[in-house]
């Protein structure tokens, strides 16, 4: 069980099954640029595009190249589903308790909330919107600042190394979602469906387990 004041989402992997998505996208822009996909796609792991195009070929046009998978990703949601659970989780949550923060860009994660049939949140924190992606944690330290708390009373709900990275570092505590094991992150759970939240006098508690307990790892404040 955890208490405290709100819920921070990743967006691909956490609440979105967009993975199958990203990985055509990836290897299509991998063959694009003449890269190994697998090396592409294991150094993309939450990661915006404007930094891991630069980090993997600084010789390209890296504007150009954001571009054109940023158009991509628009326009190709075919196989992206919500990830279990999430529906229903926040569907129970008030509306100023929780926000999204993600490394894709906005046009791009409304695209696939679209596409999920999730809702959009009130808040949301988008690639344009900092300037340091994932592992560095201003992204989630806007997302609470956003919902006016701090950091450190809030839950983020991560699937990726980078993201729980930069989760830690703002101070707050981390939940991985998924089948991978996250570094540094001692509390999981398979995906949403053993995650309850309700309100509570000084925010939200959440428990995880139930039916499913068997899947999750233990969360504690």
């Amino acid at each position: 069980m955890w208490s405290g004041r709100a819920l921070l989402f990743d967006l691909d992997g956490t609440l979105v099954d967009s993975l199958p998505t990203i990985e055509r996208h990836t290897e299509l822009w991998a063959a694009r640029v003449g890269l190994p996909a697998q090396h592409v796609i294991a150094a993309s792991h939450g990661r915006r595009d404007a930094e891991l195009i630069p980090f993997l070929a600084p010789w390209l046009d890296a504007e150009r190249e954001v571009d054109w998978l940023h158009r991509l990703s628009c326009d190709d949601t075919v196989g992206i589903l919500a990830v279990p659970g999430a529906a229903d989780l926040l569907d129970g949550l008030p509306p100023g308790s929780w926000a999204i923060v993600t490394s894709a860009a906005r046009e791009v994660a409304l695209a696939r909330l679209d596409a999920a049939g999730l809702p959009r949140p009130r808040h949301l924190v988008c690639s344009e919107d900092v300037e340091h992606g994932k592992p560095d944690p201003e992204g989630f330290l806007r997302g609470a600042a956003l919902l006016g708390h701090p950091s450190q009373t809030c839950l983020v709900l991560e699937d990726s190394g980078a993201g729980a990275a930069a989760a830690h570092e703002a101070g707050a505590t981390v939940l991985s979602v998924g089948r991978g094991a996250v570094p540094g992150v001692a509390h999981s759970t398979l995906d949403l469906r053993t995650v309850r939240a309700s309100p509570a006098p000084d925010g939200l508690d959440v428990v995880v387990g139930g039916a499913r307990a068997a899947d999750v790892a233990g969360i504690s404040a």
